[in-house]
């Protein structure tokens, strides 16, 4: 089947954070959760408006790019066995501890705070929800779409579930993020079709 990669438009925005005793000094979020991917497996489920159900799976992961001094890009990576590829892709501001996309609409933000994830975006055309955490070694998040309008790749009324469970192992030695080629490919958002570049890791 065709390759499906779902895209989120980023606001940028920058928040205030709690100080994490555990963080060393100087470090901010980009470099705690920054570098190597985290590597795992994805599941989920699709179901259409008639009530039909599939079970997914497949491999899944996380990753940050595309970084500067205040802003970085999260992407949720995943390739579902018999559909193909789902991408997700979150730009946002960063401070000490925390990201940030969106404070100021109720409708359309994704944030990690203390190490939470939580997010939401709506518009005409779908509903997303977002939650999980992300730790230094641990990434976890669901996410659930509701298709509102019929997409090239989803009728009106389908209903989406992906559970990214992924992990890593970071050590004194590790780089900057070795793990990752940048390729680019068609990507879905709520504006239609376009192309982007994502970490093929």
């Amino acid at each position: 089947m065709k390759k499906i990669i779902l895209f989120m438009v980023s606001i940028l925005c920058l928040g205030c954070t709690k100080e994490d005793n555990q963080a060393q000094e100087g470090e901010d979020f980009n470099s705690l959760y920054g570098g190597i991917p985290y590597k795992g497996t994805v599941q989920g489920s699709i179901s259409l408006d008639g009530g039909n159900e599939l079970d997914l799976s497949g491999e899944g992961s996380i990753a940050l790019i595309e970084d500067t001094q205040d802003s970085v890009s999260i992407v949720f990576l995943s390739d579902i066995e018999d559909l193909g590829e789902i991408n997700i892709k979150i730009r946002g501001k960063f401070d000490q501890k925390s990201f940030y996309m969106g404070n100021e609409n109720p409708d359309i933000y994704f944030k990690v705070v203390d190490q939470i994830i939580n997010g939401k975006f709506v518009s005409e055309m779908q509903e997303m929800d977002f939650d999980g955490k992300l730790e230094r070694e641990l990434g976890q998040m669901k996410m659930i779409a509701i298709f509102k309008q019929e997409t090239e790749s989803f009728p009106k009324g389908t209903r989406l579930e992906l559970d990214f469970d992924t992990r890593r192992e970071v050590t004194e030695n590790d780089d900057d993020g070795s793990g990752c080629q940048m390729r680019m490919v068609p990507i879905w958002g709520p504006n239609g079709m376009t192309m982007g570049m994502v970490p093929d890791c």
